[in-house]
């Protein structure tokens, strides 16, 4: 009887499992599409009206209908969705619903659409966690409900990179902590699961076809060649400018963040005014940053010089620093990695410049040093920055840098900027402003 009731435990789970999977592959699949639409679209105004033009006039627009639909459709579809789930992990009264994630899709695909430079890992992480705890309810009651929703924001966040690895490490590192073996067990399944139904559902173009879900998502510069001794001490560098510029970047957003809430503006005033400004800012930088669905490694690995370095690294940071600070519907991990991207080409030209030669993987090295600053998420660092090229070459490289940078950033400040973004929003939600 005892078998009998623990094979039913088993059928059980399996199914949650596969359930979550493929709603959030679906959800994904949905996601990406309703973004390369909105791109589409803001590409073909381009060709009709100046850049200079165009990008801050689809930035205002599209900041307005985001900001409508979080204002009038689902107020807790703001932000990232890291902190969201979390305060709901904790017991707090927010909803992780269908409503939430359909919301949650919308606006934060209108906002990538129309360049706002947030990514698509935290919206996919509140929509996997909504999915996950709606079909937990139906399927198994609110007992699991914790263990549903952790495993749900994983699932969305592999599933959006195809990084499985990199979504059991954001489970056990952020949402989690230390877990038992049969819930990290459950969590492998889980990505993994996901990740295979999105591949199931998406077509990526080139390659054999039995071959083709295994390519990089980043194809260029990742396939690099294996590390150099010589290497090291540029690495080390970059590690260490990473954790020093990650702390007094990390106060900028969060005195910009208590600025902006100050004013009291609702999304549908202030996320038309960061799109304007993001838009002006992206009518800066090259064409080839036009993209907002791209990461964009291959135009930073184009800038010849320190000083247009200097530029995207300025425009890149100031442009997620606004929108993180807003709460503009998108992740902040994906900028993140963009601008130590940024960080790292400026190394890059400079060393090219007096050396004559710099490491070909700088540029995910610093993504994950960065990232891993910011986060204080060594595994999720270096896992998502290595799943995204699939060349295990970059491995050693990205490590070496992202540990340099959480050492340096640690010594700096205790805290990380989720921590310090969760503890202000629990104080806010056990003691409301009147």
């Amino acid at each position: 009887m005892k078998r009998d009731a623990r094979l039913v435990l088993l059928l059980r789970l399996v199914l949650l499992l596969n359930v979550i999977g493929s709603t959030v592959a679906l959800g994904i699949w949905l996601y990406r599409q309703e973004t390369a639409s909105l791109i589409g679209l803001r590409q073909a105004l381009m060709s009709q009206v100046p850049r200079p033009l165009a990008l801050p006039l689809v930035g205002l627009l599209g900041g307005a209908v985001a900001g409508a639909l979080i204002h009038w459709g689902e107020p807790s579809a703001t932000g990232s969705g890291i902190v969201q789930v979390q305060l709901a992990m904790r017991g707090l009264p927010l909803p992780m619903t269908w409503r939430v994630a359909l919301v949650k899709l919308l606006a934060s695909g209108v906002a990538i659409g129309s360049g706002f430079p947030v990514g698509p890992e935290g919206p996919s992480i509140q929509i996997g966690a909504s999915i996950a705890g709606e079909s937990s309810r139906r399927l198994g009651g609110k007992r699991h409900q914790r263990l549903a929703l952790a495993i749900g924001s994983g699932a969305g966040l592999a599933a959006v990179f195809y990084a499985p690895l990199g979504g059991v490490a954001f489970i056990l590192e952020e949402m989690l902590g230390r877990g038992s073996i049969r819930v990290n067990a459950i969590a492998v399944a889980a990505t993994f699961i996901a990740t295979a139904w999105t591949r199931l559902l998406s077509h990526p173009d080139g390659g054999p076809p039995l071959l083709r879900n295994l390519l990089p998502i980043i194809d260029y510069p990742s396939r690099s060649t294996q590390l150099r001794m010589v290497d090291l001490p540029i690495l080390l560098l970059l590690g260490a400018l990473a954790g020093l510029l990650a702390v007094p970047y990390q106060r900028l957003i969060l005195g910009l963040r208590r600025r902006l809430a100050g004013w009291r503006w609702p999304a549908w005033r202030l996320l038309p005014l960061v799109g304007l400004l993001v838009g002006l800012g992206g009518a800066l930088l090259p064409t080839g940053f036009d993209d907002p669905s791209r990461l964009a490694f291959d135009a930073l690995e184009g800038l010849t010089s320190p000083g247009q370095a200097l530029q995207v690294l300025v425009v890149k940071g100031a442009g997620m620093a606004l929108a993180v600070a807003a709460d503009a519907p998108g992740g902040m991990l994906t900028p993140t990695l963009v601008v130590g991207a940024s960080l790292a080409s400026l190394v890059q030209t400079v060393v090219q410049a007096v050396l004559h030669q710099a490491p070909p993987s700088l540029l995910f090295a610093g993504a994950a040093a960065m990232l891993a600053a910011i986060t204080r998420l060594p595994l999720t660092a270096i896992l998502l920055s290595f799943e995204l090229s699939k060349n295990y070459d970059l491995l050693l490289p990205i490590g070496f840098c992202a540990l340099t940078a959480i050492a340096v950033a640690d010594q700096l400040a205790p805290s990380s900027l989720g921590e310090t973004m969760l503890e202000e929003a629990l104080g806010t939600t056990t003691h409301p402003h009147p």
